[in-house]
């Protein structure tokens, strides 16, 4: 990770906000007009690379020096950017930047007998140079330069490229753009293809590859922008292969990454871009509207919650998305607050943010289970393993239905009870049929069973006298609770009553005690392995479904639940209007 952070005490809109950065990926979404490219701007601004740095006078492959230039990123109004309005500070890492920080404002330009002009500085000095980060830097606007109609007045020249690179390139700009190698000989070697790069009068380039098909010239903007995006990234390999220590990182800035581009290769870039900024050490910042590549970014991100939990800073995952979310404040003044996204919930919020709707659809998956006390079992058995709130991730249902229906819905393909979790009560086993509809359950790969039937096994587990003498020393709240109190009215063996016993022997006691969790903590005292076990396997039942409805799962590793990220606050002054 290069940049952590980026803290906006004023720039337009942005007043006195923040938010993190993704270690290898940050997508940054809203509606138009929110300052999405202004904001790759602030964040590529403070980096360079100067004389006196043995990267000096590299470029690109397709011939950027890796210094970003102002005219790029940034549309100053005459009438509206004050100087001395913009002030912003880059949290940094330090094995890049000793000083772990780069504040930035803007200040006047003096030019003998011209208007002074606004410009960016730092805002700690303003010697030459005020020693601006050593880090390469490469900014992408992903449209087409020169329309296909007048490419007549381009040229295309030869790159260089090893052999190793060329086919790196033309092989992920297949695997994205899913463009098949045909063999065109009758020995079935594949054709021929080359990488090349169209040029104007512009300084500006337009990358593409030619094959038997079609050459540069005739090259759509999606396919352009691809090699570029992977040409960029190869340029980043080559200043990590060649100046080892000296290289320690590099940015790449991409405006509209989805712009150009079909549903299926926007999800194959986000891919690569996942894995070619860890291979080549680049930390990617992209802005999109795009709900595919959104959801594909929080893919990566519930993958690793479900690794790591949520109870870190933002700036401690690999990947981040935040939202800029428009609004108006007090004094009827328009206000941008960035949000860092923090679950598919979220994520769904601001898609229907940016399309001016209220969202119906559902973001979590449904928990049924056969009854209400077996719902505050599992609730109660979730709750020592796992720090989350349970209700942001699921909703607990009671419909009262016996295992046998809940079967004949999956059977039957019901969308509901074969994409939600299902849970049945421990005696399941040793009914009749169920030998025969083993196999389904098994195949749905959404049914479990409690380790227990609650009321039958606590009842037989209190009838011996030497467990219940436990339970009321450890557990018990009311000492006046005795043997002979607990099970006056069952006096008999356990195995005289039926289920409608247990029941009301299990209320009896409950009634007593005031609180059914402390059978529950009884229980798994003494079954620990068992409810683990269930645990477990709840985890990678609800993960795997998760996945598939592409909505949040659960951490698979214990974490402290006070230590859950929270969004900041936002300021008192800047409450938002929607």
């Amino acid at each position: 990770m290069i940049i952590k952070s980026i803290e906006i005490e004023k720039f337009r809109a942005f007043k006195n906000v923040s938010f993190c950065l993704g270690k290898r990926i940050t997508a940054i979404s809203g509606r138009n007009a929110t300052q999405k490219t202004t904001v790759l701007g602030m964040i590529g601004q403070p980096f360079t690379i100067s004389k006196n740095h043995p990267m000096y006078g590299c470029k690109t492959i397709d011939g950027y020096n890796f210094r970003s230039q102002f005219k790029e990123k940034f549309k100053i109004s005459e009438t509206h950017d004050i100087i001395g309005e913009h002030k912003w500070k880059l949290n940094l890492n330090p094995r890049v930047y000793e000083k772990g920080y780069f504040s930035i404002e803007s200040i006047a330009r003096i030019q003998k007998d011209k208007k002074p002009t606004l410009r960016f500085w730092n805002a700690e000095s303003r010697a030459s140079g005020a020693g601006y980060v050593q880090l390469p830097v490469y900014f992408l606007s992903l449209s087409r330069l020169y329309p296909i109609g007048e490419s007549g007045r381009t040229q295309s020249f030869k790159i260089e490229l090893t052999k190793e690179e060329e086919k790196y390139c033309i092989d992920k700009y297949r695997e994205i753009l899913a463009i098949q190698a045909i063999p065109t000989a009758p020995s079935g070697e594949p054709e021929s293809s080359s990488v090349g790069v169209e040029k104007g009068t512009s300084s500006r380039t337009f990358c593409g590859v030619s094959d038997s098909i079609h050459d540069i010239f005739a090259n759509s903007a999606g396919e352009g922008d691809i090699t570029k995006i992977i040409l960029a990234m190869l340029s980043f390999k080559r200043l990590k292969d060649k100046y080892g220590n000296d290289y320690k990182g590099g940015i790449l800035l991409i405006d509209e990454l989805d712009a150009t581009l079909y549903g299926f290769s926007q999800k194959k870039l986000v891919d690569y871009l996942w894995e070619a900024s860890k291979e080549f050490g680049v930390q990617v910042i992209f802005t999109t509207h795009s709900p595919i590549v959104l959801k594909q970014v929080n893919k990566y991100q519930r993958e690793e919650w479900q690794r790591k939990g949520q109870g870190l800073s933002f700036d401690a995952y690999e990947s981040a998305i935040v939202y800029l979310q428009p609004g108006y404040g007090q004094r009827g003044e328009r206000i941008i607050l960035p949000k860092n996204i923090a679950s598919s919930r979220e994520l769904n919020i601001a898609l229907n943010d940016i399309n001016l709707s209220i969202s119906t659809d559902r973001t979590k998956l449904s928990v049924y289970c056969e009854d209400a006390r077996a719902i505050s079992f599992v609730r109660y058995i979730l709750s020592k393993r796992l720090g989350v709130n349970q209700d942001l991730y699921m909703n607990f249902v009671d419909i009262n239905l016996s295992w046998t229906n809940y079967v004949q819905l999956c059977e039957k393909h019901v969308p509901e009870f074969r994409n939600n979790v299902v849970i049945l009560d421990g005696d399941v086993k040793g009914e009749s049929g169920f030998a025969a509809r083993k196999k389904v359950l098994e195949e749905s790969k959404n049914f479990l069973i409690l380790p227990l039937t609650i009321e039958k096994d606590l009842f037989f587990e209190l009838k011996n006298p030497m467990a219940f003498n436990d339970f009321q020393s450890r557990f018990s709240n009311v000492p006046a609770l005795n043997y002979d109190i607990c099970f006056c009215d069952w006096p008999k063996p356990p195995e005289e009553y039926k289920t409608v016993d247990f029941k009301h022997w299990f209320e009896h006691l409950e009634n007593i005690l005031g609180d059914q969790t402390i059978l529950y903590a009884f229980w798994y005292d003494q079954h620990r392995e068992e409810c683990d076990k269930f645990v477990d396997d709840f985890i990678e039942t609800f993960n795997l479904l998760a996945n598939r409805m592409e909505l949040d799962g659960l951490p698979v590793s214990e974490t402290d639940p006070e230590q859950v990220a929270v969004p900041a606050a936002i300021p008192a002054d800047q409450e938002i209007v929607q």
